[in-house]
């Protein structure tokens, strides 16, 4: 085979692999986090990982064990949880959010 076929072979082996029904999952817990404030800022740890929109669907993915979660938007007070999940876990978070008052 000369290399642009081989080249062309390989691709289409990765492709399929990555299609498999039978990828195994990532490891960790699996975060879903919803609020009355989609822009509101999400944070693990004290580490900003994004916001709430990017968290509202499952599958985005945290480590096992322990943390701390906070959501944050101007304006209003911050939501915390604590959260301690096994390996392969779902955690659900639903904040609502509520103005500060002057």
């Amino acid at each position: 085979m000369n290399s642009p076929k081989k080249l062309i072979f390989l691709l289409a082996l990765l492709a399929l692999g990555a299609s498999c029904a039978h990828t195994p999952a990532p490891a960790g817990v699996a975060l879903q986090v919803t609020s009355n404030v989609p822009e509101a800022t999400l944070w693990v740890d004290d580490v900003l990982v994004g916001t709430v929109t990017g968290w509202a669907r499952e599958g985005r993915h945290i480590r096992a064990g322990f943390h701390r979660v906070e959501i944050r938007a101007p304006g209003t007070y911050s939501v915390f949880q604590e959260v301690q999940a096994a390996d392969g876990g779902h955690v659900a978070i639903k904040a609502t959010l509520r103005p500060l008052l002057e």
